[in-house]
């Protein structure tokens, strides 16, 4: 998924915090293609991957698919950090919404943490284990 992932990167959307020599914190985040997908029904060849750059041109979303803080590190302000400087770096790119998605309902830290810097959650993403 990485792979894939890095075609369409900016890396002005990746966003890591060290401690020493250890990430402990990073926020990931990569210009929104869904409309170009779904154009191209999926299939990126032979000829949709055109429409993939296109769409990277075109669009004005990110997605905010991947956050995270090594538990000892959490609500110490760190997630405060990642998102000051990803909004820095947004400012000065050509998106201007945001989909937060990955953030789990169990992380109450982060999850308090983002309500207090303003994000509104207009969706929730939730696992669920069957269990017989």
């Amino acid at each position: 998924m990485t792979d894939q992932l890095l075609w369409f990167a900016d890396p002005r959307l990746i966003k890591i915090i060290m401690k020493d020599d250890e990430p402990v914190g990073f926020l990931f985040g990569y210009p929104d293609i869904s409309a170009a997908l779904q154009k191209t029904r999926g299939k990126i060849f032979p000829f949709g991957w055109i429409e993939l750059l296109l769409e990277l041109k075109r669009t004005n979303w990110m997605n905010l698919n991947g956050a995270g803080m090594v538990e000892k590190y959490r609500g110490l302000g760190g997630t405060a950090i990642l998102f000051s400087e990803m909004f820095k770096s947004v400012v000065e790119s050509p998106y201007r919404y945001a989909d937060l998605v990955q953030i789990g309902l169990d992380n109450d830290k982060m999850q308090r943490e983002l309500r207090e810097l303003g994000i509104d959650f207009y969706k929730s993403h939730c696992m669920y284990q069957l269990v017989f």
